[in-house]
């Protein structure tokens, strides 16, 4: 077979199925690169890559014919010289006019200028449905195109439709390529927005350390003496950094700027100030007063003293730790897990949900939500590689959330698919039981410690009876249950029925034959 054959001169490989070997070499040829000099030659590799990634151009036409006859090959032809154009396929799609109208439609549910009713986003999210399981989105060029239209549509309406962002970030793998060259100039401006919109979310809540700071330069009053409005200066002084540093636009979306110029003015010891001498010395008697209150508020000793500082961190957050074990999980006690059983037995789970917590006091709500994001992370990357017993016990929540999600197959499908993800989404509250929670809770606590984890099987080989249960108990037909197994583009019933029914057999057959399966069905 010919390696000078696009997109194979490109990647300077051979034609490969390999997807290891592929990557590889679009990495080796990218060092090579300069990339603001050569940003069309940076372009071409990328789409060289993708083609190749994709498997259709491995048997270039009538080469295979020349192979299988047996003949000779004729002499590899030179490479293309640079200015010579390379023979790169042509991806044509064709569209109809209910395409056109699917278009069409989308955009007009964009065109709003408040948030989304909760009957367009649920239309929205059909037309996502549609469009991703469209077998077009095999092609290449159908591809790129309806991704840079829904992140140019996003970004362009924001933050109208800012709910549907996760779930066309997580399609397109956005996460792994935002902050690539060349990447539609839409992606990496979308996640700057969505997390200063994070950001802001928690700067509102009231339990934030820099809460009393974000209102002041939001809604505080643009006039009047700022020494009497008990804010710390330090502090002050970060989030106006942070904020021009890493979100500069919020600025001028939520702030006072008449405000913030006398802040900055303030935190900078200049042409701000309290009241003169007397003033003080009147203010001092009833100071004195209060002094013993006003100690416990006051940052400036701790400040000086770094290893205060800390010490004072970790033990608020161990108080969030230990509310939010209480609150959420009050079975706990009684079972020996408790903060003090936490961090004797599992360091590595502790340090984890104290970083979760960091040095920011939260409101109940959004401390449970870190809290059970960072539990869940942990489970499932785990899971898979912990004793049978759990991993039945897993199977078996599995199959009971699938169960509640029967009516709705889009998000049982998605749980399927990833169940982290799914959770992060903030889907979970009605599917996911208490008594599941637990058992993540349960595994992190007791399992999450410092040791090398074995590797665990992507794969396993399910045998002819067991899959003829399968069928019965699910009652997808044979060939249906065989792609369900293989491969998630199924139909989302046929994924949710199949899977869910895998997952309540594996917790009926012999161990001997469940433990073989588990690990790859987890």
């Amino acid at each position: 077979m010919s390696a000078a054959h696009w997109p194979w001169t490109v990647l300077d490989i051979a034609p490969t199925e390999d997807r290891k070997t592929i990557r590889e070499a679009y990495s080796r040829r990218l060092k090579a690169l300069d990339h603001e000099a050569e940003t069309e030659a940076y372009m071409a590799l990328r789409q060289a890559r993708d083609a190749a990634l994709s498997g259709q151009f491995l048997h270039p036409e009538g080469e295979e014919e020349d192979e299988q006859a047996g003949g000779e090959v004729e002499a590899e032809a030179p490479p293309p010289m640079a200015d010579e154009p390379q023979d790169k396929p042509v991806f044509t799609v064709e569209y109809d006019e209910s395409d056109d109208r699917r278009f069409q439609r989308v955009v007009d549910l964009f065109l709003g200028e408040d948030a989304l009713a909760a009957a367009d986003a649920e239309e929205l999210d059909a037309h996502l449905d549609t469009l991703f399981a469209d077998e077009r989105m095999g092609d290449l060029g159908h591809y790129a195109r309806i991704e840079a239209w829904l992140a140019q549509l996003l970004a362009e309406r924001y933050p109208r439709g800012v709910a549907l962002f996760p779930r066309v970030a997580e399609y397109f793998h956005w996460a792994d390529r935002a902050h690539e060259l060349g990447v539609h100039p839409a992606i990496p401006w979308l996640f700057n927005a969505y997390e200063a919109d994070s950001v802001v979310s928690q700067l509102d809540a009231p339990g934030h350390a820099y809460h009393r700071e974000w209102v002041e330069l939001t809604s505080g009053k643009p006039k009047g003496p700022l020494w009497v409005r008990a804010i710390d200066k330090t502090r002050m002084a970060n989030l106006i950094a942070t904020i021009r540093r890493d979100y500069p636009w919020l600025e001028q979306q939520h702030w006072q700027q008449d405000l913030v110029a006398r802040w900055e003015k303030k935190t900078a010891g200049t042409n701000v100030k309290g009241p003169n001498i007397w003033v003080w010395i009147a203010l001092a008697f009833v100071a004195l007063s209060a002094l013993g209150r006003l100690a416990d508020g006051d940052s400036s000793r701790t400040a000086a003293n770094p290893m205060a500082l800390a010490v004072e961190q970790s033990a608020a957050a161990d108080r969030q730790i230990a509310a939010f074990i209480d609150q959420r999980f009050p079975q706990a006690q009684a079972d020996g897990r408790s903060l003090d059983t936490l961090r004797a037995k599992s360091p590595r789970a502790y340090s984890t949900l104290q970083k979760a917590i960091g040095t920011s006091s939260m409101s109940d709500e959004m401390r449970t939500r870190f809290l059970m994001r960072e539990i869940t992370d942990v489970y499932y990357q785990i899971i898979d590689r912990m004793p049978y017993e759990l991993q039945v016990a897993d199977a078996r929540f599995r199959a009971a959330t699938v169960k509640k999600l029967k009516d709705n197959p889009r998000d049982c499908a998605r749980f399927i698919g990833n169940p982290a993800a799914y959770w992060r989404e903030g889907n979970s509250a009605a599917a996911v039981s208490a008594d599941y929670q637990y058992q993540m809770s349960a595994v992190f606590h007791d399992q999450y410690v410092d040791r090398e984890w074995p590797l665990a099987p992507r794969t396993a080989e399910i045998s002819g009876p067991l899959i003829e249960r399968l069928i019965r108990r699910s009652g997808v037909p044979e060939d249906r249950v065989r792609a369900a197994l293989h491969s998630p583009d199924v139909p989302q019933a046929d994924l949710c029925r199949t899977i869910g029914s895998l997952y309540e057999i594996l917790t009926e057959i012999p161990a001997k034959e469940a433990s073989k399966i588990l690990p790859a069905v987890l």
